[in-house]
């Protein structure tokens, strides 16, 4: 596998151990505009920055939610009391229990304190419809459309190693999946009736998150596991889903979630003038690829949270271990023995100003004490 020898474009992290050590809490973003601007649960120390146009002032380091659960909420709880104020969520973490996790926390700490977000499996859903399409098609269209898929992952570079990732068993196969999807979704137009599988589940996604959730509304609403830019321009019905739940107060601003592809996805939400905001893996070994998009983001005032900052640092099929070659080549680029390798990966992504945030999850309270600081100003 091969792997960057040179990671320059951060080069003013390759200063001395005892540099990088000093500078382990990111600098304050730059100042936001004095209107628009939405602040909750500030705290004196907390750095924030602003999530684009949505004018939400976020914590630098906002919490994930794959572990989050009901009878594990004390490393939100101490975060929240740092100043943290982004709770990141899905209905298919936990099989609810996240999402009724979050609705404790709001309990105990009060709903309008936080920006709670949830994400919509319908991408996914999506999929799985098609693939049922797919799977009653001849053997040799079948194969063609294949070849056809496998042709764009390879052109596009999709699936190169320090662009992909990967981050879970089987990233590229479901990548090849939605092309597949998307090249069906032109040839049988008609044959998948749209408004079921994009509409009325997102709708119904929505209303049942919000019960789990405890709240009437969520800040942001994320299309969760979009892997192709096509599906963020060609499916309209998500876009007529958003502006019933906006209307209805139930969502206030559409986002993503993205995986595979960040730069080819974010662009195409940035140009949809819809989606105010997406979550993308990002990361020292994709950031050249990425960095040009995010910037582009900044500039049209579109927020952009980054995800596997550290995993990928670990194995994808065993979170337990490490990749050698990776740590090392994060270890070289910030030198140092003052935070551990995934400190450093959050800390890379925390020096990148034209983000809007590092979405970390911490299962443990534990973990919330290491991490959380990352974020903290010495000011």
């Amino acid at each position: 596998m091969a792997f960057k020898a040179e990671l320059n474009r951060r080069a003013f992290l390759a200063a001395s151990a005892a540099t990088v050590a000093s500078a382990a809490l990111p600098a304050r973003a730059a100042d936001a505009p004095a209107t628009g601007e939405e602040w909750r649960n500030r705290q004196p120390n907390m750095t924030y920055r602003r999530l684009g146009r949505t004018g939400y002032m976020i914590s630098s380091i906002g919490m994930g939610g794959d572990d989050i659960r009901p009878d594990n909420i004390d490393q939100v709880l101490w975060s929240a009391d740092m100043g943290l104020n982004y709770f990141d969520t899905a209905p298919n973490y936990g099989n609810g229990l996240s999402e009724k996790g979050y609705a404790q926390v709001h309990k105990a700490r009060g709903r309008t304190n936080f920006f709670q977000s949830t994400k919509v499996n319908v991408f996914p859903n999506r999929t799985m419809t098609y693939q049922r399409l797919f799977k009653s098609l001849p053997d040799d269209e079948q194969a063609q459309i294949t070849a056809q898929a496998n042709d764009e992952i390879k052109a596009k570079k999709i699936a190169e190693p320090n662009y992909m990732g990967p981050y879970f068993n089987g990233q590229e196969m479901l990548v090849r999946m939605a092309i597949v999807s998307n090249i069906l979704s032109q040839k049988y137009a008609g044959k998948v009736d749209a408004q079921k599988v994009y509409k009325q589940y997102i709708l119904d996604s929505v209303d049942k998150s919000l019960q789990s959730l405890g709240t009437d509304h969520v800040d942001c609403v994320l299309m969760r596991g979009i892997d192709t830019p096509y599906e963020v321009t060609r499916t309209t019905e998500v876009f007529d889903a958003f502006e019933i739940l906006k209307k209805a107060g139930k969502a206030r601003f559409l986002g993503f979630s993205a995986h595979s592809d960040p730069a080819g996805i974010l662009d195409a939400a940035i140009d949809t003038g819809v989606y105010s905001m997406g979550m993308i893996a990002y990361h020292f070994l994709n950031a050249d690829r990425v960095d040009p998009v995010i910037e582009k983001a900044r500039k049209a005032d579109f927020g952009v949270l980054c995800m596997k900052a550290a995993r990928v640092v670990q194995n994808p099929f065993n979170r337990r271990e490490t990749i050698p070659e990776r740590v090392a080549a994060l270890n070289k680029l910030i030198p140092g023995d003052g935070m551990t390798v995934f400190q450093k990966g959050f800390h890379f992504a925390l020096q990148n100003k034209n983000l809007s945030g590092v979405v970390i999850g911490m299962t443990t309270l534990d973990q919330a004490k290491q991490n959380v600081p990352l974020a903290l100003s010495k000011a």
